[in-house]
């Protein structure tokens, strides 16, 4: 199972669940993983069956930054991602920036981080546990301390998403 630091960003979005009013971390010095790069359609969970299925898009912004559009189409948010590195394992910090109306207030550029793993052309992804990781810390210290403090425990992401990559 190949672990990869880009697509960590995404389950963010999927969830619609960009918590935290301050990044884990903002170093930007690990480079993406280019094979993350393009179209991702959603598998839908048995409950969600008939329904079309989300799709995103990831692109190239940087060497060591990512734009996501999620869902793709009128209704969709834009985030910032980039991959952070903690305690020796990389994950995807993403940032909300925008919508079909324009740039968010920064205010509202909420955070969060993505654990994912991919294999054979689906991807999971989960997100960080704010049960954990208390969502309502203001200050990026105070936060990291808290991840690293629930580091080693097995419900430090949660909420799995599914994804397979669309073909050229």
């Amino acid at each position: 199972m190949k672990i990869s630091v880009s697509f960590l960003f995404v389950l963010i979005i999927v969830l619609s669940g960009c918590e935290y009013s301050v990044p884990l971390a903002e170093k930007k010095d690990v480079s993406i993983d280019e094979s993350v790069l393009g179209l991702w359609e959603q598998v839908p969970d048995k409950s969600e069956s008939g329904k079309p299925a989300d799709t995103m898009l990831v692109l190239k912004y940087s060497d060591t930054d990512y734009i996501v559009h999620y869902p793709t189409g009128k209704d969709g948010m834009y985030f910032r991602a980039y991959p952070v590195k903690i305690d020796g394992k990389v994950y995807v910090q993403t940032q909300l920036i925008g919508t079909k109306d324009g740039a968010v207030e920064n205010k509202d550029r909420r955070f969060h981080v993505v654990a994912y793993s991919a294999s054979g052309g689906i991807m999971e992804m989960n997100l960080l546990n704010s049960d954990l990781v208390d969502k309502n810390l203001q200050d990026s210290a105070k936060l990291m301390e808290s991840f690293l403090k629930s580091k080693d425990d097995k419900n430090l992401f949660k909420d799995p998403c599914r994804f397979k990559k669309i073909s050229k």
